[in-house]
C-alpha cells in the first residue's frame, strides 16, 4: 500500500514541477551520495515488480534508494526511461543529477524465467492421455515462437486448465495457466497444435559412398512423423545392414529400398568360374559376367569356350552355378 500512495504522490509531482532544459543542459553530475558521487545506471536489470531509486542512481542516499518510482515491465521485456523524465525523478527526490545529453536515456530490463518448451509439451501430454491418441505420439505446437516469461523470483509451473481434442484431425486447443505453485495463476496462454504418430527409423550414423558395405554400427535410429514417411522408406533393421549404397548416402536421413542394394560381388565384365553338379562329378568352366551380380542373383554368363550365353546363379566370389540341365554340360570345358 506505501508503494502505491507513493507512487501517487509522485505521479503529482512530476505532473505538476516545471519541466528541465534537458534539451540543452550539459552538466554533469552535481551531487554526491553518501558513498560516491551519483551516477546514472544506463543499463538496469529489475527482479521486482518496482523499479527503485537505486536501481537508476548509483550512491543514490540510503533512505531513498528503495523507493519505488515506476512499474517494472513484464518479465522478459524492455522498457526505455528518457532524459527528461529521469531529471525529474532525479529533482523529486533531491538529487541534483542532470543529464549530459537530451538523447541520454535508461534501459531496463525485467528479470525472468523463461518456460521450457517440454515442460510445456509434458503438461499438454498429461491432459491428453485421457483421449485416443495415435500410436507413440508426439505434439506440435502451432505457436512455434511461443515464448512464456515469469518472474524470475517465484517458482513458476504450468498446468491446463482447460483442453478440447479432435480425434479426426489429431489437433488441439488448450489454455495453459502459469503462475506460482498452490496460487492463482499469473497469466494464462492459449495454444493449439496436432498430436502425430512417429515411428523410428534406421539411417546412416555417417556418409557412405556407392559400394561401401552398411554394418550395424553404421547405424542410428531417427524418429520420424508418420504420415512423412514416404513410400520404399525402411524401417526394418535386417533390411539395411549388408547392403551397399548405390549411390553416396548423407547420415540421418531417410533410406529407400530403391537407394540400396546387395554388394556386388561379381562385377560385369569380370571373368568368373561356372560350376555345375551332379551326382558324382562337378563339371566347371570359365566364363565373362555380362551384368553385375550380387550374391543368390541370376545373372547372364557367356562361356568363354563354347561362345553361348546361359543363366548362373552367383554363389560367391568371382562363382557362379548352373542347374543341372540335359544340354547345358557340353557347355562347359573341363571336368574336375
Amino acid at each position: 500500500m506505501k508503494h502505491f500512495i507513493f507512487l501517487a504522490s509522485l505521479l503529482g509531482t512530476l505532473l505538476f514541477a516545471p519541466a528541465g532544459n534537458a534539451t540543452t543542459d550539459t552538466l554533469d553530475t552535481m551531487a554526491t551520495g553518501e558513498t560516491g558521487p551519483i551516477a546514472l545506471r544506463e543499463n538496469i536489470v529489475v527482479s521486482g515488480a518496482y523499479i527503485r531509486l537505486g536501481d537508476l542512481f548509483a550512491n543514490a542516499p540510503i533512505d531513498k534508494a528503495e523507493t519505488a518510482v515506476a512499474y517494472a515491465p513484464k518479465p522478459g521485456r524492455r522498457a526505455s526511461f528518457d532524459a527528461r523524465w529521469l531529471y525529474r525523478v532525479a529533482r523529486a527526490y533531491g538529487l541534483k543529477w542532470r543529464p549530459l545529453s537530451s538523447d541520454l536515456r535508461t534501459m531496463v530490463t525485467r528479470d525472468s524465467i523463461q518456460i521450457q518448451k517440454d515442460e510445456i509439451i509434458d503438461a499438454l501430454m498429461a491432459s491428453l492421455n485421457d483421449y485416443d491418441l495415435p500410436s507413440n505420439p508426439h505434439i506440435e505446437l502451432s505457436n512455434k515462437h511461443l515464448r512464456i516469461h515469469v518472474p524470475s523470483e517465484i517458482m513458476a509451473e504450468v498446468s491446463v486448465e482447460d483442453v478440447s481434442y479432435n480425434r479426426r484431425t489429431n489437433r488441439f486447443a488448450a489454455m495453459l495457466s502459469v503462475g506460482e505453485k498452490n496460487m492463482n495463476a499469473s497469466q494464462r496462454v492459449r495454444v493449439t497444435g496436432q498430436v502425430h504418430q512417429m515411428i523410428e527409423i534406421p539411417t546412416l550414423a555417417r556418409r557412405l559412398s556407392k559400394g561401401e558395405v552398411i554394418a550395424q554400427n553404421d547405424i542410428t535410429w531417427v524418429k520420424l512423423r508418420a504420415d512423412r514417411a514416404q513410400r520404399g522408406v525402411i524401417t526394418e533393421l535386417q533390411d539395411v545392414v549388408g547392403m551397399t549404397p548405390k549411390r553416396s548416402l548423407r547420415p540421418e536421413q531417410p533410406i529407400r529400398t530403391m537407394d540400396i542394394q546387395r554388394p556386388v560381388i561379381v562385377p560385369k565384365g569380370s571373368v568368373v568360374t561356372i560350376i555345375l553338379k551332379k551326382p558324382g562329378m562337378t563339371l566347371t568352366s570359365k566364363g565373362r559376367a555380362m551384368e553385375n551380380g550380387a550374391d543368390g542373383d541370376t545373372i547372364r554368363i557367356n562361356n568363354t569356350k563354347t561362345k553361348r550365353t546361359i543363366d548362373a546363379i552367383v554363389i560367391g566370389s568371382s562363382m557362379v552355378t548352373v542347374l543341372p540341365i540335359l544340354d547345358q554340360p557340353a557347355q562347359l570345358a573341363s571336368i574336375n
